[in-house]
């Protein structure tokens, strides 16, 4: 997994944990480079609800309330667990996979042209 595709799992991560838990609110999520001691950490993402923080190097996310208090900290695995649980089911799937997937093609019609109105490359 590539560190851009780490950082979108970590981001949807929040963003499913925001949506969980506070489903009747608006969140808007803002996230920043996390530098520590002169060095690139991970993300920081914020709300009004919530705190998180996503280490780069050890792939962890930990989520943090209002307060600072920790209430969630995952690592890769527990991240892939959570975008699963969080997913919507994908309408596509329930389409019968046995039935081949082709869309009726239409047949284009010839039109005539002048020998003035074919551009030929150079």
């Amino acid at each position: 997994m590539t560190p851009s595709q780490k950082l979108t799992r970590a981001r949807n991560c929040v963003h499913a944990y925001c949506q969980d838990h506070f489903p009747n609110e608006t969140i808007e999520l803002r996230d920043s480079v996390f530098i520590s001691e002169e060095f690139y950490r991970g993300r920081r993402f914020r709300c009004d609800q919530l705190t998180a923080i996503w280490f780069a190097e050890e792939d962890q996310l930990k989520i943090h309330s209002p307060d600072g208090a920790c209430i969630a900290s995952w690592g890769a695995a527990e991240m892939a667990e959570q975008i699963e649980r969080f997913k919507k089911p994908d309408p596509i799937e329930d389409v019968d996979s046995e039935r081949p997937s082709t869309l009726p093609m239409i047949a284009p019609v010839a039109q005539p042209q002048t020998q003035a109105e074919v551009r030929r490359a150079a």
